[in-house]
């Protein structure tokens, strides 16, 4: 068959859930991922022919992107900071919006955490973490989820990148005397950090219905929604664990939902955070917070 008739054949089925540039890219991005062929190869070669071994992935393809499974999932991987992560259901897609959080932290702290200790809360595929430890080497860098599976994830994408992530499985919602002792200091004490950094689930269950069929029927749940009646109930213990462990001057950034960017700003001020700053995304929205603790924060004192 000819390139450009699986290219028409996509176009067809996908065309009625799909805008036509997002066809055409996801179909471009799937000639490259299996049969390493740039996008512009109908330019050079019009007439280029494909054997059925090369026709049969790109079809597979195309009835799980009809399905509704994200692309992501099909390839295995997502692209993050400049890197190829691995990806899976067990883990949320890392997102464009997630890479403007933490470019935002390296433009506003690089030369401040060179040498500091990070915390990430809810890692999920690792591209928090391991962002940040790519742009800062020296950085101590510690990631969390509750997910085994997502710390997999994290650990597979830490391993192939060649980076210093220390993974931990904890529930932020959880007593700190339910935590794992490997998240302490030698001394059997809390790390001071800082920074701390998140992307917590934050869709309300209500709105659930609002979201794409790939986003909400494949992506972890877990990793997605809060409980309409306590949408704010992961920035809480967010904010709360940052009060006692973020080191004086430190700073806690999150990605929050864009319904909620004053009452979650409220609540950093509740929690004694100073500084705290909304900034909205590229496309506009309310989309990200920070706070910083108080100089005074005696607990953010202790060293790693």
């Amino acid at each position: 068959m000819l390139l450009r008739e699986v290219r028409d054949i996509y176009r067809k089925e996908l065309g009625g859930t799909h805008p036509p540039g997002e066809v055409d890219a996801l179909f471009y991005r799937l000639l490259e991922h299996y049969l390493d062929l740039p996008r512009f190869v109908l330019g050079l070669e019009p007439g280029k022919m494909l054997t059925r071994e090369e026709e049969a992935p790109l079809f597979n393809a195309l009835s799980q992107l009809a399905a509704g499974q994200p692309v992501q999932y099909i390839t295995g991987t997502a692209r993050f900071l400049d890197m190829d992560l691995r990806v899976g259901p067990g883990a949320l897609i890392p997102r464009p919006e997630t890479e403007e959080l933490v470019r935002w932290v390296l433009e506003r702290h690089a030369a401040d955490l060179r040498e500091g200790n990070i915390l990430d809360i809810g890692t999920g595929s690792g591209c928090i973490a391991l962002g940040l430890a790519k742009s800062l080497p020296a950085a101590r860098v510690t990631a969390l989820d509750i997910s085994g599976e997502a710390l997999e994830v994290a650990r597979e994408n830490a391993r192939h990148l060649g980076l210093d992530v220390r993974l931990v499985r904890a529930d932020i919602r959880n007593p700190e005397g339910e935590w794992p002792e490997s998240i302490l200091n030698p001394e059997g004490e809390w790390p001071g950090y800082d920074l701390i950094i998140s992307n917590p689930p934050y869709i309300p269950r209500g709105q659930e219905g609002q979201l794409a069929v790939h986003v909400r029927d494949h992506e972890p749940r877990e990793a997605l929604f809060a409980p309409d009646s306590d949408p704010l109930l992961y920035y809480r213990h967010i904010a709360g664990f940052s009060r006692r462990h973020l080191r004086g001057g430190g700073w806690l950034y999150v990605e929050i939902h864009e319904d909620f960017g004053a009452p979650t700003a409220e609540l950093f001020r509740e929690a004694g955070l100073l500084e705290v700053s909304l900034k909205k995304d590229i496309f506009g929205k309310d989309r990200f917070l920070c706070g910083r603790s108080p100089d005074t924060n005696h607990k953010a004192r202790q060293n790693p």
